[in-house]
Order: C-alpha cells, then sequence, then structure tokens
C-alpha cells in the first residue's frame, strides 16, 4: 500500500499531510492520489540512544505527484538522488530503492 497525496479540486494543487484549505486557492475539497514513488533529496542519520542503541536513516523524498514526503529508509545503500518506492507499514511511510 503507497501513501496518499491530496489534490485540491478547484486548482489541481497537491499537498501532504491532509490540508482543510488550499495553500493556494483556499479551497476546501481534495481528492486523495496514491503517491508510489519519488526522488531521495535529502537523508539523515538519527541515532536512539538507551539500553539498545540504534541508529536510523530518514529521507526527504520529492514524491512524482509533487508534495515532499519524509520517509524511513531501511537500505543503507540509498543515496541523494535515487529513486525509491513509497509504502505504508507499520504506521508509517518507507523509502525502498527501486532497483532498475
Amino acid at each position: 500500500m503507497s501513501p496518499s497525496v491530496f489534490r485540491c479540486v478547484q486548482c489541481d494543487h497537491r499537498v501532504f499531510p491532509a490540508r482543510f484549505l488550499c495553500p493556494r486557492c483556499h479551497g476546501d475539497e481534495f481528492e486523495a492520489q496514491t503517491c508510489a514513488s519519488g526522488v531521495v533529496t535529502e537523508l539523515t542519520r538519527s541515532a536512539i540512544s538507551g539500553e539498545e542503541p540504534s541508529v536510523y536513516m530518514l529521507a526527504t523524498v520529492t514524491s512524482d505527484a509533487g508534495p515532499v514526503l519524509i520517509a524511513r529508509v531501511l537500505d543503507e545503500a540509498v543515496q541523494r538522488g535515487d529513486k525509491v518506492a513509497l509504502a505504508l507499514r507499520d504506521g508509517g511511510i518507507y523509502a525502498d530503492p527501486v532497483r532498475e
């Protein structure tokens, strides 16, 4: 399952996350559109301390639909500029590398 971006019915502007009003035309009617992929523009490594310290990666992804999303990356081989598939898992958005 892929995440959704939201398209304003009045002006076609796309946003993420969902909004009450369109930032461009102030319309209040949106249509959900599936967003299956995008391109990584930035990567951040973050650490969790505690009894079991761990490191995880987050990616800023410009979706093919337009809006920017933040996604968790499990494959450390992902780099800026890589095409990724976006998926909803475990209550979050994940970016998986697209192998061509």
